[in-house]
């Protein structure tokens, strides 16, 4: 990190103890062990790029939420490019214009790393309590959604619900708001997103769906509207054959265990992707969890070529048992 202030690590080193008289071992915080984890692991490879990766990573000055979001988009290229080190895969960091990872096995193909962070039930209750307690207030919020939690909530609705709790004139607030956080759209067969929001109660945000939830196509499509289809990944997805992992770890339901029949709808003749790969990467754990989703319109000869490329990595078996089965 060097001498950054504000780098989004720091306060997890600068964090005193809660025991008075009791130094805190940071340096078994397990998000820092994680991150450290990776960091040897690439140093002792050294994978060309690694001094331009580097210097990104000590450039972090922002400890914001916004900052936070930015670093987590690049602890997710350390997560995949420290695996298929660690695996013995060989890679390059990609100091060009074009995807983040270029494999290093003939054919040429390549890796992009993205990630979708969208604002809604975990952000709101954050920019709440925090409102709250800055007006000496008690900052227990307890959120509650039904049928399913929202994906993203719509910027309208999110700022009519801060501006109900936290009124601009400095009065009190309502105690207890249900609204639609997010509209239905039944010819996908998702139903509209109620959210009920309560000053006090337990204090906990509601996440929970079903199996196999509606929820799960909503984030799908937003993954594909937001990241696949962005312009700047279309272009990356013409340069080179390249698979596209999306680390969606911040969102507030990751769940991985239909992703890959609920995406295989989604995919277009234009998409020029080999494939997709959902990704969940804890912050105190450095090995991954992908589920994949291959695109029916690729050269089936170039995915095959891509997946024997990193057949080496643990992380990546999922790609292969999906060729295999």
């Amino acid at each position: 990190m060097g001498d950054t202030p504000g780098h989004p690590l720091r306060p997890l080193i600068e964090r005193p103890s809660p025991y008075p008289g009791v130094v805190r071992v940071w340096w078994r915080d397990p998000v820092l062990t994680a991150v450290e984890e990776m960091l040897v692991i690439l140093e002792r490879t050294r994978p060309v790029g690694l001094e331009s990766i580097a210097r990104t990573f000590r450039a972090f000055d922002d400890p914001s939420w916004n900052g936070k979001e930015k670093f987590l988009q690049h602890r997710a290229e350390l997560v995949i490019a420290s695996a298929l080190a660690d695996s013995g895969v060989p890679f390059r960091f990609n100091t060009a214009a074009g995807p983040d990872l270029l494999l290093d096995t003939a054919p040429a193909c390549a890796i992009e790393i993205s990630s979708r962070s969208p604002k809604s039930l975990f952000t709101l209750s954050q920019t709440l309590s925090a409102g709250l307690r800055a007006r000496g207030l008690p900052d227990t919020i307890s959120i509650t959604a039904d049928p399913i939690p929202p994906v993203e909530i719509r910027s309208r609705v999110r700022d009519e619900i801060v501006q109900q709790f936290l009124p601009l004139d400095g009065s009190p607030g309502v105690r207890r708001l249900r609204i639609e956080a997010a509209p239905p759209r039944p010819e996908d067969g998702i139903p509209a997103s109620w959210i009920t929001v309560t000053r006090g109660g337990g204090g906990t945000t509601s996440f929970s769906a079903p199996y196999n939830s509606p929820h799960i196509t909503a984030l799908a499509q937003s993954v594909a509207a937001n990241v696949l289809r962005e312009k700047r990944k279309i272009r990356q997805s013409r340069t080179l054959p390249t698979l596209l992992i999306v680390d969606v770890s911040q969102t507030d339901l990751p769940d991985l265990r239909c992703w890959e029949k609920t995406f295989e709808r989604i995919w277009e003749p234009s998409d020029a992707f080999l494939g997709m790969a959902a990704m969940v990467a804890h912050a105190n754990h450095r090995t991954p969890t992908l589920s994949f989703s291959l695109n029916p319109y690729a050269d089936t000869e170039l995915v095959a070529a891509l997946a024997s490329q990193v057949s080496a990595c643990p992380a990546f078996n999922p790609l292969r048992q999906r060729l295999d089965g």
